[in-house]
């Protein structure tokens, strides 16, 4: 694995502007790396799941059951972590739960 490998892998966690900049990145990359190929699924994953989160926080602390979302948003922020923790270490390390779907889901980054 390259550093550019790498850094592709670690940017794709770093917020939704970051996925996108990691894709771009991965883009020009040669030969094209299955670590960043495989982080940007998984991170692609998280995101989509913080924004799903978002909404159903928004209905929980309208039900004043914010307590709840507060539970599942830091769910997703442990999610995150290990995610970003595996890119740093340059590893193929599937996101606890989740992180097969992904996989098999978003098939089309290629």
């Amino acid at each position: 694995m390259n550093d550019q490998s790498k850094t592709i892998a670690i940017v794709s966690y770093i917020t939704l502007l970051g996925w996108i900049i990691a894709l771009i990145m991965r883009q020009s990359e040669r030969p094209q790396s299955e670590i960043a190929r495989f982080h940007l699924r998984q991170a692609l994953g998280i995101n989509l799941i913080a924004f799903a989160l978002s909404s159903v926080q928004y209905f929980l602390s309208v039900l004043y059951l914010g307590f709840f979302g507060g539970i599942l948003g830091f769910a997703v922020f442990i999610l995150w972590l290990m995610g970003l923790l595996a890119a740093i270490q340059g590893r193929f390390r599937y996101i606890p739960f989740v992180g097969r779907w992904f996989d098999e889901t978003f098939n089309f980054i290629h």
